[in-house]
């Protein structure tokens, strides 16, 4: 079977997406944790149309939503925040890769390689449990120091998931023997997925956050567990893209060293420089980083002591400055709310704004945060604009745990920042939800918001987060009537999930709804059936030009419908890499659309399939009389491909040299399109 038929087989989604569901970053799934919820009430149903889609080579994904949150050196690392069913899609293909993978890897896990280690197809989690390979990593790093191996360094690379090079990843696809097909594909996705919220496309990089890129990542890092160099000794460990190597002395180590940065320039990735630090162990312990070794004498099974796990925090947190960052998030995560932490954590906070999301969560131990830190959290929020998810999430925090006083405030500062087309993501959702329940949006800025907010994301959340007791039930039914017809299936599951929970029904014919609503809607028995269906020739049509309206291509095309919804599925894939071939797959599917019309309108005399020539060629006959507008495109079409020099060496006519078709000529057919599905719908052909 063919990689791509394996893809999109339905056992292949279902395993895609138990291991969404069981993944065990919490951080990343709460961003989805509705949308899971709305997707799992009919997911048979929804994976087998996603199936089917995926098949008839019309699915499409999303654009990624783009989350930056600050890193340490005070730079931003970008979060790529993918649908649901483009978590599930992307997760399906690297599972094919998993599998092709692993026969050439195993062998070094948790002996050189301690990170995403694929745990197998029977397994609940997709990988293998992380702790357990951290624990083997520092317990081979203890045993190769035991062996003489006393001088180490660190390979770091820099930027890893954002540089590895889309080229580079299908050469090492190919090489485990995956079809071109495939590579194609997955590549053409992550082009989508790694591109800027400016419509900026790149040719490298792969989503940071999802499950199924840790995995990826391993097919381009594997090339450097091949590292060999005759007559060194030396130890090689990996966990990701963090590689210690130890050695017996430091002549064996720099020369491990060049060999490493040789491999990582075959491959397009680049060391960090200042993190590379040659030096000789007299502490193994000193060069490990863990949580459990020593145990925290704080922190029982059974008990937390408050008094000494304070202690250990103000001992970690010198000058409020953090010196053991894994321990310190750990510590914190254990603590109660108090005054003296709470004040200290602002001094911390000033100097390392990455540690944000563990005094976030700390902060929402608070039932109800008092004076003072409820005045500290509104005045970080009013002047913290350099980091906008660093202010999403304190409002996230603050939401419904400020006293009234300070709750006000908040919403007057919210209020005047906000903005529903031009605010970061999770920025505009954090105010939405803080304003919603405060009443400081009318219903015309909920309705326009969770309408046209550039962010399908964004879209999904604020319908999430309405309550008619605060939006009032007409406005939330006209959310409905609009969210049912979005684009984005997460965002038409949230409108149809809120239609189920206020028993409403949107009226009318659903023409226009996402079929994913209708599926959720029949699966709660809302609706009896589900009269949505997907037609290939508006999709594509609409990819090209979304100013061409959607019509009924099943009733003109009968038949023959679906060879003409793979011509044109082509014809429109082609269309922004290859114009002649796009100018080519568009005149056989005028010919297809001329003897569709003959079929249907037999006044106009008959036709033979393949012989558009005999049409074309008589700009006054009967044909060209009643459909001036489909004689125009096709002849335009079949005339342009008849002056190419990919189909003939001269232009008969003239005798001239064919030439290439150039780009300037798409925008022209856009419009000879749109002209001529305006006839036919005038003409009640479509």
């Amino acid at each position: 079977m063919a990689d791509l038929d394996q893809l999109r087989h339905l056992d292949n989604l279902r395993r895609a997406w138990r291991w969404i569901r069981s993944n065990p970053d919490a951080s990343y799934k709460s961003y989805f944790r509705p949308l899971y919820q709305h997707f799992a009430v009919a997911e048979e149903a929804l994976l087998d149309d996603l199936s089917i889609r995926l098949r008839r080579g019309f699915y499409e994904p999303e654009p990624a939503c783009k989350i930056y949150q600050p890193k340490a050196s005070g730079i931003l690392r970008p979060i790529s925040l993918l649908s649901v069913e483009d978590q599930i899609v992307y997760q399906a293909a690297v599972n094919l890769i998993a599998e092709k993978l692993r026969p050439r890897t195993v062998r070094r896990y948790n002996k050189q390689v301690f990170g995403h280690l694929y745990a197998g197809k029977s397994s609940v989690w997709f990988y293998r449990k992380w702790s357990d390979g951290y624990k083997a990593f520092n317990e081979a790093a203890r045993e190769a120091y035991a062996d003489g191996y006393i001088y180490t360094a660190s390979f770091d690379l820099t930027a890893c998931y954002d540089s590895l090079d889309h080229r580079v990843l299908r050469h090492f696809l190919n090489k485990l023997g995956l079809d071109p097909d495939f590579c194609g594909k997955l590549s053409e996705w992550l082009e989508k997925w790694t591109a800027t919220e400016r419509g900026i496309f790149h040719n490298h990089g792969i989503p940071q956050g999802p499950l199924s890129s840790g995995l990826l990542s391993e097919v381009v890092l594997a090339h450097f567990d091949e590292i060999k160099l005759k007559g060194v000794e030396f130890c090689y460990f990996r966990y990701v893209d963090d590689i210690r190597l130890f050695a017996k002395n430091e002549h064996d180590l720099r020369q491990l060293l060049v060999f490493l940065d040789i491999l990582s320039k075959d491959v397009g990735l680049f060391p960090q420089s200042g993190k590379i630090s040659i030096h000789r162990v007299y502490d193994i312990e000193d060069e490990l980083k863990t949580i459990s070794n020593p145990p925290e004498t704080a922190i029982t099974r059974m008990f937390t002591d408050q008094e000494k796990l304070l202690k250990r925090i103000i001992e970690l947190t010198p000058r409020y400055e953090i010196t053991n960052n894994t321990r310190f998030k750990y510590l914190l995560a254990h603590a109660n709310p108090s005054a003296k932490l709470t004040s200290r954590l602002w001094r911390i906070l000033e100097k390392q704004p990455e540690i944000y999301r563990s005094v976030c969560n700390y902060l929402r131990r608070y039932p109800k945060l008092p004076r003072v830190p409820a005045e500290k959290l509104v005045e970080l929020v009013k002047t913290n604009t350099l980091y906008q998810t660093v202010r999403a999430e304190f409002i996230s925090a603050a939401d419904d745990r400020l006293p009234d006083l300070q709750d006000k405030a908040m919403a007057v500062i919210l209020k005047k920042a906000w903005s529903p087309k031009d605010m970061h993501a999770d920025l505009q959702v954090a105010t939405g939800r803080f304003l919603i329940r405060t009443g400081n949006l009318s219903p015309n800025q909920i309705k326009y918001a969770c309408k046209v907010a550039p962010s399908w994301w964004v879209r999904a959340s604020l319908i999430n987060a309405l309550d008619p007791a605060r939006v009032g039930s007409s406005t939330l039914q006209q959310i409905i009537n609009v969210g049912v017809k979005d684009s984005c299936a997460d965002a038409a599951l949230a409108a149809g999930w809120e239609g189920y929970e206020q028993t409403y029904l949107p009226p009318g014919r659903r023409t226009g709804w996402n079929k994913s609503a209708e599926l959720l809607m029949r699966e709660v028995g809302v609706i009896k059936r589900s009269s949505a269906t997907h037609c290939g020739i508006n999709h594509a049509l609409k990819k090209l030009d979304s100013r061409i309206s959607e019509a009924n291509w099943k009733k003109l095309f009968g038949a023959r419908y679906t060879q003409a919804e793979k011509q044109i599925i082509e014809t429109v894939a082609a269309s922004g890499v290859n114009i002649t071939g796009f100018v080519n797959l568009l005149d056989v599917f005028d010919d297809l659309l001329i003897d569709a019309v003959y079929q249907k309108d037999r006044t106009i005399g008959s036709y033979s399939l393949g012989k558009i020539g005999s049409v074309l060629h008589a700009p006054t006959g009967r044909f060209a009389t009643k459909f001036p507008r489909v004689f125009e495109l096709a002849k335009e079409v079949h005339d342009r491909r008849y002056e190419s020099m990919a189909s003939h060496p001269l232009i008969k006519t003239t005798g001239k040299p064919t030439k290439r078709i150039t780009y300037k000529f798409l925008p022209k057919v856009k419009k000879l399109l749109r002209a001529a599905l305006g006839e036919l719908s005038t003409h009640g052909m479509v």
